[in-house]
């Protein structure tokens, strides 16, 4: 009998949440319950997700059905808006639009969760947050009245929180927050990585948390790994670094991790610019050090083209998008929508592929660091264009946009995944009786996606090896997805308009491509942050000697981030 090849996610940080709202809404954007509502039944049942590797399936007190994402979440207070840390499958969130007394609801809370067994030690006090403003959009999915078509939530300015826009439900066992760290505006409440490793060593929070990843993994019949995403600039770096070490030691797993960077430049409690750049920088090499040991493979990720001492906030750009620049709620869907598309190759259905097969594809002899890039949307011209004349059309290898800052991994001597979703089987070529100067080319003899997109890489990027998956599937791009980001000649289906698509219709669904990278090259983004340890001072960084950072400690880091650039030398590879 074959076992689900389960993975459990963690989510370290209120970026890494942003991201992980998206993602998660996405997932189920896609679950089917009918076949005949499968957009029309065109995607066949083997490239849909398979969705028991991310998912567990439970019930509530009322004997009723759930199925929740296979995940835990930390953050500090303030962020979980209106949502009870308990979660809202066992009859504690409801209660609360009825008007009933509050005494009542903790109550059935309390009783609902030592019930649940959410608390290992039979002992749980339920503590009450000031009553938190729900969103509109919210409210509105309370009632089951969420108006996708013509009604304007403005999320984007509006939204103060991911759990603001977030469709899906997570189990209670899912959120940990943070005890005395409440959420500030412009400062981290969790600095630096130093204090991140304190709080995970710290008795009150390592013995629940890591017997809620045992609960998952006993669940499970065939824990393949686990994916990480974590803030890498602020103290969430420290607990994520460790978490990884607890998960090598314990599980022996496969473990990808997502390092995300801010899409601004936060700020840290008595630090000015210079002094929050120079935390930044050492908060990135202590996580590096660690990556570079315990990942089996680790993607930095970010909208901006540049983050160490970054004073411009120049953005990435992906030719069909425009997004506010710092806004958390847009940016973390264009990052979520990479991830989404990018797990996918290890995700679908009928798949061979394991998370350690995909990892090790590209991470040989030691490069454990990948760079990420996408295109979204797509690109290609809605109607009359197949995918033979848009990927001749761009024969200069020139599809992707990055999304790891300070990466540019170059086209030649790599290593790539690459996951294309949303192009219809009858949009990769005419038929021979129309086909033209396509019978010309030589991609006219392939008959996938997936085959074409691995010749075109064969022949643009010089001795380089692509793997190539394909799905029908689009992304799903209408509410809660910031659908606004997308211009004015995107048409519905997320295709290339010749001019503007109808006013009032939105994109719905988008085609995607993305891809992760290693190349000799990536070497370039470790010597860019080793020079910027030349600048730091560290006893002058007064959040670090509060943590007790060693100096020892911060210079086997710089070491190891040296020892770990020369994986990208090409002696040593070859």
């Amino acid at each position: 009998m074959e076992h689900t090849r389960e993975i459990i996610t963690l989510q370290f940080g209120t970026y890494a949440n942003y991201v992980g709202a998206h993602f998660w809404n996405q997932q189920e954007a896609n679950f089917v319950y009918d076949r005949d509502d499968n957009d029309g039944g065109q995607v066949a049942e083997e490239e849909l997700p398979h969705n028991d590797v991310l998912y567990r399936e439970g019930r509530n007190e009322y004997n009723q059905t759930t199925y929740t994402p296979r995940l835990l979440t930390v953050d500090v207070g303030g962020t979980l808006g209106h949502l009870p840390m308990v979660g809202e499958l066992y009859g504690n969130y409801l209660p609360l639009l009825h008007e009933q007394t509050t005494d009542d609801v903790l109550q059935r809370t309390k009783e609902s969760a030592e019930q649940s067994k959410l608390n290992t030690d039979g002992e749980l006090d339920v503590l009450q947050q000031p009553t938190a403003a729900i969103s509109e959009y919210q409210q509105d999915l309370l009632k089951n009245q969420v108006n996708l078509v013509d009604k304007d939530y403005k999320l984007a300015e509006s939204c103060n929180s991911w759990a603001d826009y977030l469709y899906a439900r997570y189990h209670p066992r899912s959120f940990n927050v943070l005890p005395g760290l409440m959420r500030q505006a412009d400062v981290q409440a969790l600095g630096t990585h130093a204090a991140g490793v304190e709080l995970w060593q710290s008795v009150d929070f390592n013995e629940e948390f890591c017997d809620r990843i045992r609960l998952y993994a006993e669940e499970c019949d065939g824990l393949q790994g686990f994916q990480l995403l974590f803030d890498i600039d602020d103290g969430f770096s420290g607990m994520a670094s460790k978490c990884l070490e607890h998960l090598n030691d314990e599980y022996s797993r496969t473990n990808l991790a997502l390092p995300l960077h801010y899409p601004r430049n936060v700020g840290y409690a008595q630090a000015d610019p210079r002094t929050a750049h120079n935390i930044r920088v050492v908060n990135s090499v202590l996580s590096y050090g660690h990556l570079s040991d315990q990942a089996s493979m680790f993607t930095p990720l970010s909208t901006l083209s540049t983050i160490w001492r970054n004073t411009t906030l120049q953005s990435r750009h992906l030719p069909g998008l425009k997004w506010q620049v710092d806004n958390l709620y847009q940016s973390s869907a264009v990052l979520a929508a990479f991830v989404d598309t990018a797990t996918l190759g290890y995700r679908l259905r009928q798949t061979p592929e394991t998370l350690s097969r995909f990892c090790q594809r590209i991470c040989p002899a030691g490069r454990t660091m990948t760079a990420a890039a996408m295109s979204l949307p797509l690109g290609m011209q809605h109607e009359q264009q197949d995918l033979i004349d848009y990927l001749d059309a761009n024969a200069n290898g020139e599809l992707l946009s990055q999304l790891s800052p300070g990466c540019e991994p170059g086209s030649s001597h790599l290593l790539q995944m690459i996951v294309a979703r949303g192009i219809p089987l009858t949009r990769l070529k005419r038929p021979v009786a129309e086909a033209g100067e396509q019978l010309r080319m030589a991609a006219y003899r392939c008959d996938s996606v997936s085959q074409m997109l691995q010749l075109y890489y064969q022949c643009a990027y010089h001795g380089s090896l692509t793997h190539a998956t394909a799905t029908t599937l689009p992304l799903k791009t209408q509410l809660p997805f910031p659908y606004e980001i997308f211009d004015a000649n995107i048409s519905s289906n997320g295709f290339r308009l010749l001019g503007e698509r109808e006013s009032g219709t939105r994109v719905t669904s988008a085609p995607a491509l993305a891809a992760l990278q290693n190349s000799s090259k990536l070497g370039e983004h470790l010597d860019a942050l080793h020079a910027q340890t030349h600048r730091v001072q560290l006893a002058k960084l007064q959040s670090y000697s509060q943590a007790a950072l060693e100096r020892d400690e911060y210079e086997t880091a710089v070491d190891k981030l040296l020892e770990f650039r020369d994986n990208y030398e090409d002696s040593h590879y070859l």
